[in-house]
């Protein structure tokens, strides 16, 4: 069985910090330009047809592998190898257990919500809890935010998930600093949880 470091240097061309693409990109720059740029066709492409689901681990795979599938091997293939931002995320051998225990609180959890107030709690809760399981190599912000926008779509009747109108830096900040981050990500989320008359009116993400 490989060890760590193997696995880990398997995702990158030899020598380099570009993970291995089917687009045969070396520079890094390129390489995210060009995931952004895709990205961003297949989250117009859901916006319209969005993949059907249970909101589980395996619907949110399917999400990850629609978006990146045109890119990356791995696209809807859990990571393994541990990793780290600011913090360590779950180690690669928990956290196909994490994001089920997650999601199915998600599911219980939904069921308590009765106000504006409580979906803009309850999305802040589990944006911020998928995100720290981090089960993707690369794209798990891009594949949770479509995840909890379909679900929104699909739930909340009143109500559209627009992360356009949120700060993505504040955002990230709110991941970065824990549970007393949460309070950030909850303002953020109070701007994009608009009403649907407003989406429709808008015409915009």
């Amino acid at each position: 069985m490989e060890d760590h470091d193997t696995r880990w240097n398997n995702y990158f061309y030899p020598g380099t910090n570009v993970l291995k693409n089917k687009l045969g990109i070396t520079n890094a720059e390129e390489l995210q330009q060009a995931e952004a740029d895709i990205t961003f066709k297949k989250l117009t492409e859901l916006y319209l047809n969005p993949i059907e689901g249970n909101f589980d681990a395996e619907h949110y795979r399917e999400i990850h592998r629609y978006l990146f599938d045109d890119i990356y091997d791995f696209a809807g293939e859990f990571r393994n190898v541990d990793m780290r931002k600011d913090f360590y995320f779950v180690t690669n051998s928990e956290l196909e257990n994490s994001l089920n225990i997650v999601l199915e609180e998600m599911h219980r959890d939904f069921l308590k919500c009765h106000s504006y107030q409580d979906y803009v709690i309850f999305l802040a809760e589990f944006y911020y809890d998928i995100l720290t399981v981090h089960p993707f190599r690369e794209g798990n912000g891009r594949t949770t935010r479509e995840f909890l926008r379909e679900f929104v779509d699909k739930y909340i009747k009143d109500y559209k998930l627009k992360w356009s109108k949120m700060d993505k830096e504040q955002l990230n900040l709110g991941v970065k600093y824990g549970y007393v981050g949460k309070s950030m990500i909850e303002i953020e989320i109070a701007k994009g949880l608009v009403s649907r008359e407003e989406e429709l009116t808008s015409g915009t993400r």
